[in-house]
């Protein structure tokens, strides 16, 4: 029964639901398999409704293979950074 619920929900979902990564400005998300931050502007997850009666949806959903990061943003920019193969250091 709670399967079919939540996959109902899913098919209702419109393009406005849609929640999408913004380094710097939202909470961080990264990928469940460990492989670093969802890149800023990519789709995270979609917002349904918390209970049947709601008028807007306002319960965040992540997709399956995505999380809570556990590090700020300043910690991603960082390790980014230092992980960049086309980085340039001068001095």
């Amino acid at each position: 029964m709670v399967h079919e619920l939540e996959s109902r929900r899913r098919n209702n979902i419109k393009s406005i639901d849609i929640v999408y990564s913004e380094h710097g400005y939202d909470e961080c998300f990264e990928y469940i398999d460990g492989s670093g931050r969802i890149p800023n502007g990519d789709a995270i997850g979609y917002f349904i409704k918390a209970f049947p009666d709601d008028l807007k949806a306002s319960k965040l959903v992540l997709f399956d293979d995505v999380v809570y990061s556990s590090y700020s943003h300043d910690y991603w920019d960082n390790h980014e950074l230092e992980h960049d193969v086309d980085r340039i250091v001068i001095g």
